[in-house]
């Protein structure tokens, strides 16, 4: 009886236990806390609560949230049970059909976001011929968001996707399928100027990232030779 009651509480021990994120649920944008800072130390805070038994030790939580973040400060107010009511997203560009010849996107970390229902309302219409060449910012390989979807896309006749890994140094570290669209280091006028001239059409750019990638990049297309009405910002 014993011995059964010891496995029941090491079983209820182990549904307590943190669960690991996936590679793909790191956006590779430097976020501080990333979600895997935050698996780390929930997960050194169950190991001394159970070496303890003492769940008490677990509901010590810190915050998770930005706290300069006004959104962030809003969900941490949230308690079971609340409601919220949401509006948008909202933004200034929109997109048709056919409206340009090629879409240059150049996004870093969850920049992705915004790239993702463009890229994929082009892919779902059969009438829409416009190129894309999309180029994905990120720290690391594991890092990269959406693989999947992006892999998928890029078997797309019309779609190309790049990507620019700024703390890796190695193709051996790289499956065969990613090492030709890889580049290492950070996105430069060099690299963008390579990325316009290679484009199959004349292109718009859509630029999404940081405040500083965001500033850095509208520079560098600049360089390249596109004007202001030739990219935008989100």
């Amino acid at each position: 009886m014993a011995e059964r009651e010891e496995d029941g509480a090491e079983e209820a021990w182990l549904q307590l236990r943190p669960v690991e994120p996936l590679p793909s649920q790191c956006c590779g944008g430097g976020c501080s806390p990333c979600v895997f800072d935050l698996y780390h130390r929930d997960l050194a805070r169950w190991e001394t609560a159970r070496a303890s038994k003492d769940r008490s030790l677990l509901s010590g939580q810190e915050s998770q949230c930005y706290q300069t973040g006004l959104m962030s400060r809003y969900v941490e107010s949230w308690r079971a049970g609340d409601t919220a009511f949401w509006r948008g997203p909202f933004g200034n560009f929109f997109y048709k059909p056919n409206q340009y010849g090629e879409l240059l996107m150049l996004a870093a970390g969850t920049g992705l976001a915004p790239m993702v229902p463009i890229l994929q309302s082009i892919t779902d219409n059969e009438e829409d011929e416009t190129f894309v060449t999309l180029v994905g910012c990120f720290k690391t390989f594991e890092g990269i968001y959406l693989k999947t979807f992006l892999q998928e896309q890029a078997r797309f006749w019309n779609v190309r996707t790049f990507f620019v890994l700024s703390q890796e140094s190695s193709f051996e570290q790289l499956p065969w399928s990613y090492r030709e669209k890889t580049r290492f280091g950070r996105l430069g006028p060099g690299l963008v100027e390579e990325l316009v001239s290679g484009c199959r059409r004349k292109p718009f750019a859509l630029v999404c990232g940081s405040n500083e990638f965001t500033e850095d990049v509208a520079r560098c297309l600049e360089c390249a030779g596109l004007t202001g009405d030739s990219y935008f910002l989100f």
